[in-house]
């Protein structure tokens, strides 16, 4: 069956769920697609189809059909789920790059009653509205609250910016002038629903909110604005910032063992950030252009 890439939320985290712009591309490095059992099965999938069907009997008791424009064919999954379907993937779980969301890309395009083609579509932004509040309904399953922005970019396969509630496919392409990017591995599984209920709880604080909408929002929004212009000097300015920011007011979502590492770099001018919630998975570091990374971390080159 198609297979979905995992994803890559570059700015957005956190501020997604308060207005903030956000830009995630999909990341081909890591897939994954419904299969049936067959002779080359993985031994774990077992663990996917029990997913699967904990899936499916939440949508159906929730009675989450009713939610979606383009209802789900539970049945269908259901009965091919007695036939040994699972999905097999590579994507690291609990790690920020949409293990979550090429998993309900995949069950809309099999199972969903889209029949759309989206390059013959006119109206492509209201689609794209459309089908990422069907992936929000879905992808709450796995997170509790989710924007369904992640499965979205598996889906469509495209860089996908959200701005002021609109949603654009920037070019296909994103270039990376004057430096490279890499993901840095903590080596910590990390799940979403817990971080998202945390910051929530910090967004009570009225000095954090404040912190967090007059510093943390401007800036990532002109983070991705720098990025697609190529401004690198600005970007790294931004960034600069937002690893900052990150350090000193989302401490809980950097992994204690790498604090240090992430002030370090932040101090050699090698801003890190948080990839999607945090709290263990993959890092963003941005490298500057002359600027040698140290191997000391492990590490997984992007761009």
């Amino acid at each position: 069956m198609k297979r979905f890439n995992a994803k890559l939320l570059l700015f957005g985290e956190y501020g997604l769920m308060v207005g903030a712009k956000a830009l995630a591309v999909p990341f081909s490095h890591f897939k994954g697609s419904l299969e049936f059992v067959s002779e080359n099965a993985p031994d774990n999938f077992k663990n996917s189809q029990l997913e699967l069907d904990r899936f499916v009997s939440y949508f159906h008791h929730h009675q989450l059909n009713k939610n979606m424009n383009f209802p789900l064919h539970l049945e269908e999954i259901k009965k091919d789920l007695e036939r040994g379907l699972y999905f097999e993937s590579d994507i690291p779980l609990q790690y920020g790059v949409g293990s979550s969301a090429a998993l309900c890309a995949a069950i809309y395009e099999h199972y969903g009653n889209y029949h759309l083609d989206l390059k013959e579509v006119k109206d492509k932004k209201n689609l794209l509205s459309v089908l990422k509040h069907d992936f929000s309904v879905m992808e709450a399953y796995f997170h509790g609250q989710s924007s369904g922005f992640d499965p979205l970019v598996s889906f469509v396969n495209r860089p996908v910016l959200l701005a002021d509630k609109q949603i654009d496919l920037p070019p296909a392409q994103l270039k990376t002038p004057g430096y490279s990017v890499y993901l840095l591995d903590t080596e910590v599984k990390s799940p979403t629903a817990p971080l998202v209920r945390l910051f929530l709880d910090k967004m009570k604080d009225k000095f954090f909110e404040e912190r967090f909408r007059s510093e943390f929002l401007p800036s990532n929004d002109l983070a991705i604005q720098s990025l697609l212009t190529g401004q690198t000097r600005e970007l790294f300015k931004q960034l600069s910032l937002l690893s900052a920011f990150q350090i000193e007011y989302l401490q809980e979502m950097i992994p204690a063992h790498f604090r240090q590492i992430v002030g370090d770099l932040l101090g050699a001018g090698i801003p890190v950030k948080l990839l999607g919630s945090g709290g263990g998975g993959f890092l963003l570091a941005f490298v500057p252009e002359g600027v040698t990374f140290p191997e000391k971390v492990k590490s997984l080159q992007v761009t």
